[in-house]
């Protein structure tokens, strides 16, 4: 026999509403979780795409002008929605037998006196990313994102009349 309270309705039903309800209470915030870190992995790629062509456009720059507070100037304004400052841009020239890919030596291969036509541009854009999330910011408080470009020299800007490049 199936047991049914005052009022002619199953005991049982009312169980299974409560369930429900506790089952999405326990699901509710994973699922939140995984949509805010899709937002922020998103928002993690956006910047790592920005950072990329922020350094591209300065390697470009810098094939034809090799000034560096110009090829910095258009890093800046390339990146302009992720706050770029000269101290995020890092330029350097090198020979082009040079094994260095980077501009972590401070001496350029390639100074700006004896620089020639196939020396190497190097732009180094970096920026510290934080999560937007909480909890994922909890477990990545940041991370240190950054993207490099290197071009051969096309044109030689001469010292001293780098406007006129």
């Amino acid at each position: 026999m199936s047991r049914t309270s005052g009022s002619g309705r199953r005991v049982g039903r009312r169980r299974q509403r409560g369930q429900g309800l506790v089952e999405f209470a326990i699901v509710l915030p994973v699922i939140v979780l995984v949509v805010l870190g899709l937002l922020d992995l998103g928002r993690a790629i956006y910047t790592y795409n920005t950072l990329a062509q922020a350094a591209r456009q300065a390697a470009r720059t810098a094939i034809v002008n090799q000034t560096t507070s110009a090829v910095q100037d258009q890093a800046i304004a390339s990146g302009a929605t992720l706050g770029l400052s000269t101290a995020n841009v890092d330029v350097c020239f090198k020979t082009s037998s040079s094994t260095q890919s980077d501009c972590s030596s401070s001496t350029d291969d390639c100074p700006q006196s004896s620089r020639v036509i196939g020396c190497m541009a190097i732009v180094r854009a970096h920026v510290s990313y934080a999560p937007m999330t909480p909890v994922i910011a909890l477990i990545l408080s940041s991370i240190n994102l950054s993207s490099t470009s290197s071009e051969p020299i096309e044109y030689v800007c001469p010292e001293g009349r780098a406007t006129s490049c």
